[in-house]
């Protein structure tokens, strides 16, 4: 038995202004994606062959160009192509990649690659949780599952889980599909905690569902807040054990449904919030060590540029730091990292950080040494490649880490590859909302930062254009009556 495997990642944020390139990628071809994909153990173990595609991975930011798209993508149908016959294919997806002139690039991938196997090859997709999902990608797969995680550390999990359920359909020649529910609300990532409620309840439920006789697998996706599209929504998603099973996985999709619908104003912060001046302030006078400040307006890990200027312009204004030592990681801004970087370590040098692109982006002079070289490492799944350069200039109490391409410091291994020592800093500015889980255990304390940006926190007061009405928050005379017809 033949199975295809590969990811195509990406989470698209529409009110970022850039566009997102194939060079923006980390971007793996031939067996070395094998290495990649927990699935590959599972397939390999059951006798199967595994036949890669491709391993392509952004971090989230603006809406993908047609080209990369059609770059990805033409690369993942030709494996398919010239395979022939094949048993299966899996594939690790995002769930809210936009696409330019096209819309979901997860739909269009699924559909396209049905025009060349039919609807009799089993597809099964490990997805994100924040994914925007339309039903026509649902009603054209056989699994699909989300993370269990958030901040997310069960991708492996995932990976597994949606393995063996696909070999499980070919075992028993089964084509079954999922049932599918869009709910009237959309959750922003940052205040859907899986420690917390009511998300953590959630996934007990979720987990519960999944011990029930007739149900393979179930889902809630809490969707993508910045990403103003006709399928940004909270869904879910359950795979019946057979297509006898569907209107029990229905009954209980739409049971699960009310019981999220009914908490759907209790999604809230689980760390400071503050206004960016008080944000600082608050930090200064603490005696917690680290702390960790989230930029979250311009979160680069939901889609924003990473380019705002204004943390960096408040601290130096700061007279007094109470004897912090401050690290800002990191602002992309390539032009100053190129008229910085040709300067020797400990030199004193000089620059203007900031594209001036709008008034979040307002070029900042800063003077200082530089104190580090290093490399920019990738997002989830490519922690350890090499994406760009940074380097680093200190102002006495402050270091400023500038970056060739956009960027998050989501792991300890990223301020190392920088040539920075995490552990000398009381205070972090980070391009985040919710801090990663390995960032989290070393954190003291987490400040989210209300900055403005294409991640601003009070998402429904973004201009929003062509998503769903009603929907909550957007829209507070709601019902879930009103989402019954897209019970699929």
């Amino acid at each position: 038995m033949k199975i295809v495997v590969g990811c195509l990642y990406h989470e698209s944020n529409t009110f970022n202004p850039f566009y997102t390139h194939s060079s923006d990628f980390v971007l793996i071809e031939g067996e070395e994606v094998l290495d990649r994909l927990a699935s590959t153990q599972v397939f390999k173990e059951a006798g199967m062959e595994v036949i890669p595609s491709i391993y392509a991975v952004g971090l989230s930011s603006g809406i993908v160009t047609e080209e990369a798209y059609r770059y990805f993508a033409n690369k993942i149908l030709e494996v398919i192509k010239n395979e022939g016959d094949i048993d299966g294919i899996w594939l690790h997806l995002h769930g809210s990649m936009t696409v330019e002139n096209i819309g979901s690039g997860e739909w269009q991938l699924i559909k396209e690659i049905r025009q060349i196997v039919g609807d009799e090859v089993p597809i099964s997709l490990a997805l994100d949780i924040h994914g925007n999902l339309p039903s026509d990608l649902v009603d054209n797969v056989n699994i699909i599952r989300s993370y269990r995680t958030v901040p997310h550390v069960d991708q492996p999990e995932t990976e597994v889980i949606t393995a063996k359920l696909l070999q499980q359909q070919i075992i028993n020649n089964a084509n079954v599909r999922p049932v599918y529910l869009r709910l009237p609300i959309i959750i922003g990532g940052d205040t859907a905690i899986g420690a917390e409620d009511p998300l953590r309840t959630i996934f007990q439920k979720i987990e519960e569902l999944e011990l029930m006789e007739g149900i393979a697998s179930a889902s809630f996706f809490i969707g993508f807040s910045w990403a103003d599209t006709e399928n940004t929504a909270s869904t879910i998603v359950i795979v019946p054990e057979s297509n006898d099973d569907r209107e029990y996985a229905l009954e209980q999709a739409v049971e699960l449904g009310n019981y999220i619908f009914s908490k759907r104003g209790e999604f809230t912060f689980n760390s400071i919030a503050l206004e960016p001046d008080d944000a600082i302030k608050y930090a200064i006078e603490s005696n917690e060590s680290p702390i960790f400040i989230s930029d979250t307006g311009d979160n680069t890990t939901g889609g924003a540029p990473g380019i705002n200027t204004m943390m960096l312009k408040l601290f130096a204004n700061q007279e007094n730091l109470n004897g912090k030592k401050v690290c800002i990681a990191s602002i992309f801004d390539e032009k100053a990292y190129e008229q910085v970087v040709g300067s020797s370590v400990g030199e004193l040098v000089e620059v203007n950080v900031g594209k001036n692109y709008d008034e979040n982006s307002q070029s900042i002079f800063i003077k200082g040494r530089l104190i580090a070289k290093g490399d920019l490492l990738g997002y989830l799944g490519s922690t350890s490649d090499k994406v760009g350069k940074v380097c680093t200039i200190s102002m006495g109490n402050m270091d400023v880490v500038i970056a060739d391409k956009a960027g998050s410091f989501i792991t300890n291994g990223h301020f190392i590859a920088a040539g920075l020592d995490l552990h000398e800093y009381d205070i972090v500015i980070v391009k985040q909302g919710y801090l990663f889980a390995q960032l989290s255990e070393i954190s003291k304390m987490s400040i989210f930062s209300i900055s403005p940006g294409a991640t601003y926190q009070y998402f429904n007061k973004l201009e929003f254009k062509n998503i769903a009405r009603p929907l909550y928050p957007f829209d507070h005379e709601v019902s879930l009556v009103q989402a019954k017809t897209t019970i699929r």
